[in-house]
């Protein structure tokens, strides 16, 4: 840290020194200057590409990518505690597969995981009014940028010389629902204190899309704790709501005012419909600023760059509260908790059921990224750049649940502010207000993750090769706190020795965690002759105990002039997170037990002794030009070893539905599962890359054709019960497999006809269908499920108008996304929504207008 702050001030202090002019032109895949060989596979977004998105978040872009899959372009609210954060994902492998940079350099990885343990970048630090072009590496690319870029690199561009005023307005909404994203942008440049400063500020207002809304998508949210009794008779009530006699040794009563009290009365069981509670689309508001400086001088060139994101989430609706679990091995003796029964009796239920309303969990996320770069020549041949970057992930979390303590105290008639209350159970109406209020509680945490990078690179020229190499110091930190009643704890075997004092959420321990990394890294570019060039590069990372070596070798042959032949193959490594290694959480997560599918306690424990993932990446490509065509074809693979993955809690109890991890009440009801993580053996995945560009003119401007597709061939992982088996994931949902929904073929298309002040555009987006292996049963045979998802093909479209004026001038974009209102594919997977969250937007139709002035 102190070696940071040094050069921190080094570099500062050098900022007002005179300098030569450095030209610099940046490409994803290589650390080369003025590198006009393009290797690698690399796909360029450009600020007009971008825009016919029509998206309101940077998120949302994995939809029109055909590389992408798993990512999180929207909010699943029955999984994790990641709503408000989004990811973009490459190739179906987890989300810490895919490196995120900012203008080529580092941001920190977030604090708070995905479900499944995964740390990754937060996409939304992006500022989508400042972003310039987006460069997106598709292979792995270890040996340039370091730990993480396995799956390929997606690299933003922020403008640095934009000169003017740009304000945008922009206002969305759904055709079918009330939902809308209202957004405002302004980009503003100018030369000042002879450098170029450029400033934005992005708003984005999100109103809430409750499931209730949609038809079908949460009715397999029905859970069986909602207000039910197991009486152990025979009995004789003679009064309350319960009167009655109960002749057997054991029945199931159900609420007498079930349905009068918003339940769904199913037989002898009382159950919660708590899917309708939640959101598709939470209540959000989005505040980005950046700001970018940059001066020449005559012996330096100086880049500050400073972006910061806050996102708040401000309802996220949950259950009025969780099943209470504790209460499934607990007998409810008469007289306890208005108990009007003369014998005991087991509650399956939740203290505030259907009858109440939601409460919210809200979140607050910040991050920023704050980079100095100074660029300068050592030498004729040789250029340096030095730079700094220090950027921080922070996410406040809410979450509400039942105080434990204070509930039992409660049933025994010690509850209250003054402790003389008593919780009646069987009869909610019995309840004060300030006796509901006293058994409130929520799981309260912070976590707090952040990275200082120090980067040097070198640029000269070598007797006709083309030389690039330097160093990379990285320091991160990890900081993890939850309040008392929020705190678990582990013993050194990671068995659980103190429980939150909550019914449900089951919190975490605190933590505070860092960890160093140092690199070497070179790369080494030569025409051999006029058709043949060859790229090696290499990069050598030490952390505590572990480190790695990764090559890579690159080709590109010209066939003739039409035809390029382009070949890699390297080594890339990515490191476990320190959530992976050291946290240890218990998260809401759903599962299908014998009998029913039901939320649990899933607890996933830290294993300090997990190694990097390292893989084995090549590609072999055609290109084809000529005139207006362009056609490339790309063969990729991907041999991955100790991939870290978190154990499936649904794996673990198909397996042994009473094993060690798995804990189950005295009457055999399904408690909670204990997962860790664990170096996978192996994973192979292949597949294939085309894209055919054509640009057509026409006596009435231009027309200009691009289409993208991939086939992923194999997607091997081993099996549950033998290793040594290889099981193709490809065409399935994987519920239960660590990994998501990967359809076999994807294919994007965009036309765009532009003429004079008009732009028309039509973008098509196919997703392969796929097959759902979990045995449809219960409810999903009712509702008429079964095992295929439908494949998903919607177009949208936009039209663009410009407007020139005295001063500046206004375009106006009207755009429909999923012109022909397709509904999400229906998924199978009681008890969570009925759509693939991480594939299919559920929103059908969106309608929107953006007006942007530029002056």
């Amino acid at each position: 840290m102190q070696l940071s702050k040094k050069l921190f001030c080094l570099i500062f202090v050098t900022f007002l020194i005179n300098s030569n002019d450095i030209e610099e032109i940046i490409v994803t895949g290589t650390l080369l200057k003025d590198n006009e060989n393009n290797f690698s596979p690399v796909q360029v977004i450009d600020e007009n590409d971008f825009k016919n998105f029509n998206i309101t978040n940077i998120g949302e872009i994995s939809k029109y990518l055909n590389v992408s899959a798993g990512s999180r372009f929207q909010s699943n609210a029955l999984e994790g505690v990641d709503q408000g954060m989004s990811s973009i994902t490459l190739r179906g492998l987890d989300s810490s597969a895919t490196l995120l940079l900012l203008n080529s350099k580092r941001h920190t990885f977030s604090g708070t995981p995905s479900n499944n343990g995964n740390g990754y970048i937060d996409a939304n630090i992006v500022p989508e009014i400042a972003i310039e072009k987006i460069e997106i590496l598709k292979e792995g690319a270890t040996s340039i940028y370091g730990s993480d870029a396995i799956a390929g690199v997606i690299n933003f561009f922020t403008f640095k010389d934009f000169e003017g005023l740009r304000i945008k307005v922009g206002e969305q909404t759904t055709t079918n629902y009330d939902q809308d994203d209202n957004s405002f942008g302004l980009l503003y440049g100018t030369k000042i204190l002879n450098g170029n400063l450029v400033i934005g500020f992005n708003v984005l207002e999100r109103s809430p899309l409750s499931a209730s809304e949609i038809d079908g998508i949460a009715e397999l949210g029905l859970s069986g704790l909602g207000k039910t009794f197991k009486v152990f008779g025979p009995d004789t009530v003679s009064s309350s709501l319960y009167a009655g006699v109960y002749p057997k040794a054991s029945q199931f009563v159900p609420d007498p005012n079930c349905e009068e009290n918003g339940g769904v009365l199913d037989g002898s069981f009382c159950r919660f419909l708590y899917g309708e509670r939640f959101n598709i689309v939470n209540d959000e508001s989005h505040q980005k600023i950046y700001l970018n400086f940059s001066k020449e001088t005559e012996s330096f060139k100086h880049n500050l760059h400073f972006i910061s994101s806050k996102v708040d989430v401000n309802d996220n609706p949950q259950s009025p509260s969780y099943p209470a679990l504790p209460f499934l091995s607990r007998n409810i003796e008469p007289g306890d908790g208005g108990s009007p029964f003369n014998v005991p009796v087991v509650w399956y239920g939740r203290p505030l059921g259907s009858e109440f309303k939601s409460p919210f969990s809200p979140k607050e996320i910040e991050q920023f990224n704050l980079n100095y770069s100074l660029s300068f020549l050592i030498n004729q041949k040789t250029s340096a750049e030095i730079s700094i970057t220090k950027s921080e992930h922070s996410n406040e979390h809410f979450r509400p649940d039942i105080i434990d303590s204070r509930f039992l105290a409660a049933i025994k008639g010690n509850g209250g502010p003054d402790g003389n209350q008593t919780w009646n159970i069987f009869d909610s109406s019995q309840n004060p207000q300030s006796l509901i209020d006293y058994v409130r509680g929520a799981e309260i945490s912070s976590k707090l993750a952040d990275l200082i990078s120090i980067d040097g690179i070198f640029n000269t020229k070598i007797e006709g090769f083309n030389l690039a190499y330097g160093f990379q110091l990285n320091r991160e930190n990890l900081d993890i706190f939850y309040d008392e009643i929020s705190r678990a704890e582990f013993d050194k075997d990671g068995k659980l020795i103190k429980t939150a004092d909550l019914f449900f959420l089951g919190g975490g321990k605190n933590l505070s965690k860092s960890r160093k990394s140092n690199a070497l890294f070179a790369e080494l570019e030569k025409d051999i002759n006029e058709n043949l060039d060859i790229s090696l590069a290499a990069r050598f990372e030490s952390m505590k105990n572990e480190s790695s070596f990764d090559p890579k070798v690159s080709l590109k042959y010209l066939v003739n002039d039409s035809l390029t032949i382009r070949f890699s193959k390297g080594t890339a490594f990515s490191a476990p997170s320190m959530a992976q290694m050291f946290s240890s959480e218990i998260n809401l997560g759903s599962v299908r037990d014998i009998n029913d599918s039901v939320f649990v306690r899933q607890a996933s424990t830290g294993n300090p002794n997990l190694k990097p993932a390292y893989s084995t990446n090549s590609n072999i490509g055609l290109i084809f030009q000529k005139n207006n065509l362009r056609l490339s074809l790309d063969l990729w693979e991907i041999k991955y070893k100790d991939r870290v993955e978190v154990e499936s809690a649904q794996a673990i109890l198909s397996s042994n539905p009473n094993g060690p991890s798995v804990t189950r009440n005295e009457f055999g009801d399904l408690i909670g599962v204990t997962t860790t993580y664990f170096n996978e053996d192996n994973t192979l995945v292949k597949g294939m890359d085309i894209q055919i560009q054509y640009l057509i003119d026409l006596r009435k401007g231009n027309l200009s054709i691009d289409i993208m597709g991939t086939y992923l061939s194999d997607f091997k992982t081993p099996s549950l019960t033998n290793s040594n088996e290889m099981i193709n994931r490809v065409g399935r949902f994987n519920f239960d497999n660590h990994t998501f929904s990967l359809p076999k073929k994807r294919i994007n298309s965009f036309i765009s006809w532009n003429f004079k002040d008009y732009s028309l555009s039509l973008n098509s987006r196919y997703l392969d269908g796929y097959v759902n292996e979990r045995a449809v049963t219960g409810l999903g045979l009712t509702y008429g499920y079964n095992n295929q998802v439908k494949s998903f093909f919607v177009h949208d479209a936009s039209f663009e108008k410009i407007i020139y004026m005295s001063k500046g001038d206004l375009n106006f974009r009207f755009y429909l996304s999923n012109i022909l209102d397709k509904s999400a594919p229906r998924l199978y997977d009681a008890p969570d929504f009925s759509f693939d969250t991480r594939l299919h937007d559920p929103r059908g139709r969106i309608l929107g207008l953006n007006i942007e002035y530029n002056y």
